[in-house]
């Protein structure tokens, strides 16, 4: 790889991942399982004016089941994200660096990743990260205060540069 355009270097924080996880990966199980929820409140609400007990209980555990899932599930994401990092690097913490020059290549510790930029599809500025989607569910975190080699204000416009397909 040449001498890298861009290069961002960070440690991953948990209001990263915290984010990232809720406003990315569950942002449309949040969206279904809303209106899911809605749902069974209303047949809820319905069964019990109209005094059906058996449907009023089964849309009670229904509406009960979602709301422990919205609620639940980003945290235990969160837990087997942290746990997967542990293992990967043995229990050692390593800083994360993304280099942007021919490809896009990503390295923490002794675990390597390279994608094109073809691959990325749309980029999500959090307020602790900014996220590189190159897949329904995957993506590169990156922290824009931590650009060490190139301009941050001009990181943007390179990226819809070299991905136009980026939405």
């Amino acid at each position: 790889m040449s001498q890298p355009i861009y290069e961002n270097r960070f440690f991953s924080t948990d209001e990263m991942l915290k984010e990232y996880i809720r406003r990315v990966i569950y942002r449309k199980i949040f969206l279904l399982g809303g209106i899911f929820a809605l749902l069974a409140l209303v047949m809820l609400l319905v069964t019990w004016r109209d005094g059906e007990p058996v449907f009023m209980a089964i849309f009670g555990i229904c509406l009960f089941i979602i709301l422990a899932i919205l609620i639940f599930s980003p945290s235990l994401t969160l837990r087997q994200v942290k746990e997967d990092n542990r293992r990967l690097h043995n229990g050692q913490t390593y800083e994360s660096v993304v280099r942007f020059g021919d490809r896009i290549l990503t390295q923490e510790g002794t675990f390597s990743f390279a994608c094109d930029y073809s691959q990325i599809v749309r980029l999500h500025k959090l307020s602790h990260c900014w996220v590189l989607m190159f897949g329904p569910r995957n993506g590169i975190l990156l922290d824009p205060t931590h650009f060490t080699t190139g301009d941050p204000d001009g990181f943007e416009a390179f990226l819809r540069e070299r991905c136009p397909q980026m939405k």
